[in-house]
């Protein structure tokens, strides 16, 4: 089991730590130096009084000057400064003349402790510089690359949760959190957590140990520690590209919330359209075969005909029904957008399907030709739905093939997937031709518009088909896993 970090998978290093400036080296370091110098010193004095008559006043002073150095180096300044007087004093005390005193006797010997001295001090000085400009170029490149890390999370669209994350490492903070104000209430301000990282982040601002003005009503607070002056600058700077991203995510939301007002309108203007269409077409039929009832001539009974008022009462009756079935349709395509439709998957017979399809659509069934594979394998859909879905597409072919036309069914098996082409027969040769039927386009009505959204409710797709010239629809489905034969035990 490899486990990698959120940063090694961004691509960045161990979590970023911004430098603490402490006497140019850090704590830790300017304590080593000291200590250094506690033990060294005494040490190599006791070292070269044991050997004071092999060695020199020359080459204990070069000695002690490398014993400067080095804690210079790990020290910087104030250590160095500090060993070089201790040293110059050690030197003079234990290897000048007169010995165990202070007092020198000799001009040369003077000269080479003031010149020891300055040497031990110059050398302390450079090394203090040199950490200091090296702290200062890592707290710059470190200052650079937190910024810069935040500037590419927010040009990447991260949310304001995985920005105050990085805040917090980049900080080695406990909690880090956006607090906005509630202008609601100017006399007793509150606060609510816009975003948060970290455990138990800070709900109000006196509750952090750090907080940094974001903008107008929002603050950013931190706990966990305190921050130096220029930690609280690099934190200022945060907070400014914190309030960009926040209100960028606002102006994002707000888009995204107008884009699907837009959309919702427009769907719903195209749903009106559709069924103001779907709609004229039965209800004119309706009205003209009443009209046509009301003008029959009486018979010498007094009465309208009976087969001619029963036609127009058939007419009547079948579209009104047809104008009621439109609005069900519609009803239940806004229950379908609502998720209030419920639906129940599972594996169905596509014969006991198509046996209830054609079932449904009566005596017009006969002029419908189903071409099925010889043993078609189970989709995976609510039986009802799918009924209903190819009794609509069955019903809408027949709609629009032209008389004495056979419509067709035909299903064809997929990779995983069942193809059911539902067609009005128009397209499908010289008997098409020859019946001198113009092209239709497949119109976007209330039935296709519902029968496609309940296709896809059941993971399948209904397209047009582009090529064909009049009605034909494709409904793919999901087929189920084979079944597995009963063997009796």
């Amino acid at each position: 089991v490899l486990v990698v970090t959120h940063e090694h998978a961004a691509g960045e290093a161990s979590p970023l730590r911004l430098p603490h400036p402490t006497r140019a080296t850090g704590p830790r370091r300017f304590w080593a130096a000291m200590l250094m110098a506690a033990v060294a010193l005494p040490a190599l004095t006791v070292v070269l009084a044991v050997l004071r008559d092999d060695v020199d006043l020359a080459l204990v002073l070069v000695l002690y000057l490398l014993t400067v150095v080095v804690i210079a180096l790990v020290g910087g300044l104030v250590p160095a400064l500090l060993s070089a007087l201790t040293a110059g004093l050690l030197a003079d005390y234990y290897f000048t003349a007169p010995l165990h005193s202070l007092d020198v006797e000799r001009t040369a010997d003077v000269l080479a402790l003031v010149v020891f001295v300055v040497t031990a001090v110059v050398v302390g000085m450079a090394s203090g510089t040199a950490a200091r400009r090296t702290y200062e170029a890592i707290r710059a490149r470190s200052e650079a690359r937190a910024l810069s890390r935040l500037a590419v999370a927010l040009m990447h669209g991260e949310g304001l949760a995985a920005l105050l994350e990085q805040v917090r490492e980049d900080f080695g903070l406990d909690a880090v959190s956006l607090l906005a104000e509630d202008t609601e209430h100017p006399a007793a301000p509150r606060w609510h957590v816009v975003a948060a990282a970290g455990e138990d982040p800070p709900e109000r601002p006196y509750d952090a140990d750090v907080e940094s003005p974001a903008a107008d009503g929002l603050i950013l607070a931190a706990r966990g520690r305190a921050l130096s002056s220029d930690d609280r600058l690099v934190l200022e700077a945060c907070a400014a590209q914190l309030v960009m991203a926040h209100v960028h995510g606002r102006l994002a939301a707000a888009a995204a919330e107008t884009g699907l007002r837009a959309e919702a309108e427009h769907t719903r203007a195209s749903l009106l359209l559709a069924a103001s269409r779907d709609l004229r077409a039965p209800l004119r039929f309706a009205d003209e075969a009443l009209q046509r009832l009301s003008d029959l001539p009486a018979g010498p009974d007094g009465r309208p005909p009976v087969r001619e008022a029963e036609r127009f009462l058939t007419t009547a009756r079948s579209s009104v029904r047809r104008a009621v079935q439109l609005v069900t349709d519609l009803d239940d395509l806004s229950r379908l957008h609502a998720e209030s439709l419920d639906m129940y998957p599972r594996p169905v017979d596509l014969d006991e399907v198509l046996t209830t399809v054609l079932d449904t659509l009566g005596p017009g069934s006969q002029r419908i030709r189903c071409t099925l594979p010889e043993q078609p394998p189970d989709v995976v859909a609510d039986a009802a739905v799918l009924t209903r879905v190819l009794a609509a597409l069955a019903a809408e072919a027949l709609r629009h093939a032209p008389p004495g036309q056979t419509a067709h069914l035909t299903a064809e098996t997929r990779p995983g997937h069942l193809a059911i082409r539902v067609t009005d027969g128009t397209g499908d040769g010289a008997d098409g031709a020859a019946s001198g039927t113009k092209e239709r386009r497949t119109k976007d009505s209330v039935i296709l518009r519902l029968s496609r959204d309940l296709a896809e409710a059941m993971g399948g797709t209904l397209e047009p088909v582009a090529s064909w010239p009049g009605f034909a629809m494709v409904l793919t489905l999901p087929t189920a896993a084979p079944r597995t034969p009963h063997r009796p035990a």
